[in-house]
């Protein structure tokens, strides 16, 4: 079986999105509106794809008690999935909606080790996988018991097999990536700066002057490597260099319900475009309108 994007997470997620009526510390807060969904930027990358239309594939891990009850819930939103036992519980993450103060609040548990063995696994299937597709896209952080170099050696395997490699990733896994010359990097302005200096401290939306300075590192990024670089602000306009010249996409507001997944909404219509042979501004395009159409979701990683 062939499929056009291969979604690769290596740090898995259950999110349980609870709707309040207020938010009271020290209080019993009570809610009859919940989802519980798979997400982590591995599995909404994947679905949202899925919703749009690509034939892709989800390369995940997964054990422990709440497994069976993972798969089922890709298998629900039939997303093609490969998940390798790592014998390390699922972790649980839980979105907060305040109706009273319209805020989100996002708690998040870190995950456990994976087995030793899940890197060798994990390896050997995404080799396989690899050989049936054409793009790939390596979204997250990764969960402790891998490898520090699992995402270069993933970049670079694709790289050497031709594949095209869309990666959403920060820190050293983005600057050790970058060696092996993935097609496009697509993390936010502030993840982008802090990679190339982790010593220093920015803002979200970035300063003229921080916002000068990522302009200038897009484009030796480019013309030193050839990589084209996407960088999201939030609300603010959308940066892509894939030449001398950077140019900046506005972003329509919208009054959003849920944030959460929208930046992996954004890659995965980045990465739809691109498989589509659109012009890369038509592809930047459609991406900020799959990250509207999320935020304006309750449950994360969906734009339907």
């Amino acid at each position: 079986m062939s499929f056009r994007v291969l979604a690769v997470g290596l740090n898995p997620v259950m999110q349980k999105t609870l709707i309040l009526e207020h938010l009271w510390e020290n209080e019993v807060n009570r809610s009859s509106r919940y989802y519980l969904t798979v997400a982590g930027k591995g599995a909404n990358t994947a679905r949202v794809l899925t919703e749009l239309g690509v034939p892709a594939m989800h390369l995940t891990h997964g054990g422990g008690i709440h497994r069976d009850l993972f798969l089922s819930l890709l298998h629900g939103d039939d997303i093609k999935l490969q998940c390798i036992d790592s014998e390390s519980e699922i972790r649980l993450c839980y979105t907060l909606i305040n109706e009273e103060r319209h805020t989100v609040t996002e708690i998040v548990e870190e995950a456990l080790p994976v087995a030793e063995k899940t890197d060798g696994l994990m390896r050997e299937a995404y080799l396989s996988l690899l050989e049936k597709t054409d793009y790939v896209t390596i979204s997250g952080t990764t969960a402790a018991g891998y490898s520090k170099d699992i995402v270069p050696w993933m970049t670079m395997q694709a790289s050497k097999a031709g594949k095209r490699v869309i990666l959403d990733v920060k820190g050293n896994e983005l600057l050790h990536s970058v060696e092996h010359h993935p097609f496009i990097i697509t993390p936010n302005m502030k993840e982008f700066l802090e990679t190339l200096f982790p010593d220093a401290k920015f803002r979200e939306h970035g300063s003229d002057e921080e916002l000068a300075f990522a302009k200038e590192k897009m484009r030796e990024l480019y013309c030193e490597r050839g990589i084209i670089s996407v960088l999201t602000r939030g609300t603010k306009s959308v940066l892509s260099c894939s030449g001398n010249e950077v140019h900046e996409f506005p972003i329509d507001p919208v009054k959003p319900v849920n944030t959460i997944g929208s930046g992996d909404a954004f890659t995965a219509g980045l990465t739809c475009g691109i498989s589509r042979n659109m012009p890369l501004d038509a592809a930047i395009e459609l991406a900020a309108e799959c990250g509207r159409k999320n935020a304006l979701n309750i449950k994360p990683g969906t734009i339907l």
